[in-house]
């Protein structure tokens, strides 16, 4: 499952390739993309993210915020277990079952969202807020100071390791990471 570090290179690598760009069409595969796309619009999905221009591209915890122009859209990315974006020329070999692809209209690159186990969750939105278990977040990792991380601690109960990898806890660790921090912390 992608947690913070690689989320946040995904979120660097995207910003710097696609911040400006304005998106042609959208192809959602009919076999998997509607267990992958969640429209909270209710415009339609791939109508309503045609003519959008990527204006953000940011990171809360384990999900991707790309902020969309005009119309004050947004697209929150929850990758779960095996979601996957794939940044590619037209035409380039496909990585896995690929189930949203961006065009934009600047044809030399398209975007494309890969999930082998079809977990992943697409969300277009106009207020991130509307996600599910968003504003249930806890402070970003990153961000949180020493007394913070104490005082939260306190009204948490469970395994140190279970507590460390809830969102409401902190944002964007997950197992992996929960068991290098333990390990550091001996």
């Amino acid at each position: 499952m992608p947690e913070l570090p690689e989320l946040e290179v995904v979120c660097q690598v995207l910003a710097r390739r696609l911040t400006g760009r304005r998106m042609a069409r959208v192809d959602v595969s009919p076999k998997g993309g509607p267990l992958v796309v969640r429209d909270l619009t209710g415009l339609g999905f791939d109508h309503a993210l045609a003519e959008q221009r990527l204006d953000r591209v940011s990171r809360r915890g384990k999900s991707l915020l790309l902020a969309l122009q005009p119309g004050s859209l947004h697209m929150v990315v929850n990758p779960k277990l095996a979601g996957r974006f794939q940044l590619c020329s037209p035409g380039a070999r496909r990585a896995g079952p690929v189930h949203v692809t961006f065009h934009f209209q600047r044809p030399d690159v398209e975007l494309r969202y890969v999930d082998q186990k079809r977990m992943a969750q697409l969300y277009l939105t106009q207020d991130p807020a509307a996600v599910p278990t968003f504003s249930a977040m806890g402070p970003e990792a990153l961000e949180v100071s020493r007394e913070t991380f104490h005082e939260r601690l306190r009204s948490f109960r469970g395994e140190i390791k279970g507590i460390l990898a809830r969102e409401r806890f902190l944002a964007g660790i997950g197992n992996a990471y929960a068991d290098e921090i333990l390990w550091e912390a001996r």
